[in-house]
């Protein structure tokens, strides 16, 4: 499905945009499901202040950044779960193939999400600072800590209303100066600490409409952004059971899913 200069772009840049992946009706049953696993109402945004999670189910879930930022971890949703169309897998199939060296989950789909879901916060908006997945892990960059990823936007992602801030030059940048410093550490940690003496390059905000689907590799400094709009703004990634995901543990027995 991708041509060759997507995937020329996405090694170099580390990065794709891609959308029609999931049909349009899909992502808003999603979007009403999430809405339902949170105990809230979109159009009660007295609601947004505190998550009921309905009874009886096994997914964790837990508010951070000073209450704006609601995750959850190992939901099983069917209407979630369908985010994960056969489009979708042939495209992160592509990507993860480019990359058989680097340690891999052995399942073919995941077995449930993790939310990442960004409340309106009333601040003034500021940058934030890049990372690398697994830099407070005990991960090496050598072969490398996962193939590639995804994050999927289940509302639109506006300009400073929860987008994700990505440094595209960074991937090459980090190769470069690894090349010239081998002796430099491996670990995914130390390049993290590294990045404020390392040129990565100009950032940029990833503007996303509903249903598109970001995908990233391991070497991609990237983060989270401020949401200082009027509504939140959802996304989720997957998760798996499996052991060889274990170095990814997120929260019980749940893993981030690294195909």
């Amino acid at each position: 499905m991708l041509s060759t200069s997507q995937l020329r772009h996405f090694d170099e840049q580390g990065f794709l945009l891609l959308s029609g992946l999931i049909p349009i009706d899909t992502i808003k049953k999603v979007e009403q499901a999430m809405w339902h696993s949170l105990g809230m109402d979109a159009d009660a945004p007295n609601t947004w202040q505190h998550f009921k999670r309905p009874f009886l189910t096994g997914f964790y879930i837990e508010r951070l950044a000073k209450g704006k930022r609601v995750e959850l971890y190992g939901l099983t949703h069917p209407d979630v779960l369908a985010c994960c169309t056969p489009d979708y897998l042939e495209v992160l199939k592509q990507l993860a193939q480019e990359y058989p060296s680097i340690p891999h989950c052995k399942s073919q789909e995941p077995d449930g999400i993790w939310a990442i879901n960004q409340f309106p916060i009333d601040a003034k908006w500021k940058p934030p600072t890049p990372h690398l997945d697994g830099d407070f892990r005990d991960l090496r960059l050598d072969p490398g800590t996962f193939r590639a990823t995804s994050l999927t936007y289940l509302t639109d992602a506006k300009p400073h209303q929860g987008t994700t801030m990505i440094w595209p030059e960074g991937p090459q940048r980090i190769r470069a100066f690894r090349k010239k410093n081998p002796e430099f550490s491996n670990h995914v940690r130390d390049m993290r600490a590294h990045f404020p003496k390392l040129d990565l390059g100009k950032p940029m905000e990833v503007v996303a409409k509903q249903g598109d689907v970001l995908f990233f590799h391991h070497l991609l400094p990237h983060s989270g952004t401020m949401n200082v709009g009027t509504s939140p703004r959802f996304a989720i990634r997957y998760m798996c059971l499996c052991y060889d995901c274990r170095a990814w543990q997120k929260k019980g027995e749940w893993n981030i899913w690294m195909p």
